[in-house]
């Protein structure tokens, strides 16, 4: 064996060969262990990431008034004991458990209201078929408290229960106070298990891989030290490719996500111009391609409702470009009225899309339904493309029709759009919507809603306030839809002068 060992590394070949094997596998091993760590930790990112998502959604679906309300009215421990004891718990709690069943999550979803002085925070509505109400929750993470008002995500944090992963969301008010947050969980053995699971199937296949790269070195001495130099550096751009790819495709959700939160306005903003007014914005997925624009300047209220080409990421993307092109018009340009604003966007969204030539037309572009609001003289301007408005006066509906011309799009000529002028009276219900509502699937024979039996649910709520309204259109959808995909983004608004 000595002699065996003199020999090899005597030769210059068979030397570079033990030292590359050598090298090789400290490598390998090095990868291994190096690519264990980076895939757990994507496989961590994406959990979280999921769960923010979760969480997000429902607290865009809680409404904070009635946890507000049911908080308030009912303050002791075990005073809810089942789910149907108190309407607006089961509400809640059938909510977050539908939001439970679409995204198969194994644990809880929950909320928790903060008490400043006490030091700790309560349980309130949660998705189980038990409630927990009212039981104190004093092992919680410091980031709850620190994030309270924004939400964000807990990395692995322990309490009486185990190891947790999680991810929480804010519920505000009409008033936008944070009456509580919704917590999304996922047991951390859980996800260990899950994760190492599919990393060792990676890393058995590299082994695999690995093993037959060697075979194949070792029938060959001078072949091999140019196939292990292609190999490595082969494996290193295979790594780097796969990172970027990876870390792209889940920042490109999130960016769309954070993007539309942060075009979209402020509710509460549209409520202090409006008081009685409500917005139903659903997304079929974390993006929406349904988008509500609001604009107050000076004494003129600009208010739409905008269904975009798509859904999900491209139909967020077209949002932000409607968002902006219509600031623009309205801030710069100085376009008031509703026909003039909607011919100058179809313009622009022509030029911002290259739609100028047949050849370059696609069919990306938006419905829009645009109010123009007079505040000394109570007139409201309407002018809509493929999106009416509906007037209700002393509970008769008349539906305001919009014109049959596209935004967006290649045309021979400059669509023109038609102003409608509405003298308001008190008491009058205006509302613009998408087609998502109507085209929704559900009911005894699995049929859409349709644009006819819409109008006759808004016509027989519009003597509530814009509060109820919003709840009693949920509910319609959830009962409606049923066990069935939303197959489209949802947009309703509406509001009484």
């Amino acid at each position: 064996m000595g002699y065996l060992l003199r020999k090899i590394f005597q030769n210059h070949s068979t030397r570079v060969l033990v030292m590359l094997f050598a090298a090789l596998l400290i490598l390998i091993g090095y990868f291994l262990t190096h690519s264990y760590f980076v895939q757990l930790n994507i496989h961590k990112s994406k959990i979280l990431s999921r769960l923010e998502a979760v969480a997000t959604t429902a607290s865009s679906q809680i409404d904070g008034n009635q946890l507000e309300y049911l908080l308030s009215t009912y303050t002791k421990k075990d005073e809810i004991e089942t789910n149907n004891q108190v309407r607006v718990y089961e509400l809640l709690n059938e909510k977050l458990a539908e939001i439970k069943r679409l995204n198969n999550l194994n644990t809880s979803i929950y909320t928790l209201t903060y008490h400043q002085e006490e030091k700790y925070f309560h349980f309130g509505v949660n998705s189980e078929v038990r409630p927990f109400y009212m039981h104190v929750y004093d092992h919680y993470p410091m980031e709850l408290v620190d994030n309270y008002d924004v939400g964000g995500v807990v990395n692995v944090y322990e309490d009486k229960n185990g190891y947790w992963l999680s991810a929480f969301a804010p519920i505000k008010s009409s008033k936008g106070e944070t009456i509580a947050v919704v917590v999304v969980d996922n047991r951390f053995d859980e996800f260990l298990e899950e994760a190492r699971e599919e990393i060792f199937v990676n890393i058995g296949i590299s082994l695999a891989f690995t093993l037959i790269i060697i075979f194949f070195l070792v029938r060959s001495i001078r072949t091999i030290l140019l196939q292990e130099d292609k190999l490595n550096a082969s494996l290193l751009q295979s790594k780097m490719d796969l990172e970027i790819k990876s870390k792209e495709t889940l920042d490109s959700i999130l960016y769309a996500k954070r993007i539309q939160e942060a075009i979209l306005p402020l509710r509460s903003k549209i409520k202090k111009s409006i008081p009685d007014s409500f917005v139903f914005h659903l997304p079929r997925d974390i993006v929406s391609g349904d988008f509500y624009w609001f604009k107050k300047i000076n004494n003129k209220i600009f208010i739409a409702s905008v269904d975009c080409t798509g859904h999900g990421v491209p139909g967020a993307f077209m949002s932000m470009i409607g968002t902006i092109l219509l600031d623009d018009i309205v801030e710069k340009k100085g376009i008031y009225e509703p026909d003039l604003i909607l011919s100058e966007l179809h313009q622009d969204v022509v030029k911002a899309l290259k739609q100028d030539t047949r050849e370059k037309a696609s069919r990306d572009g938006m419905d829009i339904a645009l109010c123009v609001l007079n505040e000394e003289l109570s007139e409201l301007s309407f002018a809509g493309a493929f999106r009416p408005l509906v007037h209700i006066r002393n509970g008769e509906l008349k539906r305001i029709k919009s014109d049959s011309a596209p935004i967006g799009g290649f045309s021979s000529k400059r669509p023109t759009f038609t102003k409608h002028e509405i003298k308001l009276e008190k008491g009058d219900a205006i509302y613009i919507y998408s087609d998502g509502y109507a085209d929704q699937f559900g009911g005894e024979k699995n049929k859409k809603y349709m644009t006819r039996k819409f109008r006759q649910l808004l016509q027989s709520i519009s003597d509530l306030t814009m509060n109820e309204q919003v709840d009693l259109l949920e509910k319609e959808f959830n009962e409606w839809k049923g066990e069935n995909e939303q197959v489209d983004d949802i947009l309703v608004m509406g509001f009484r002068v």
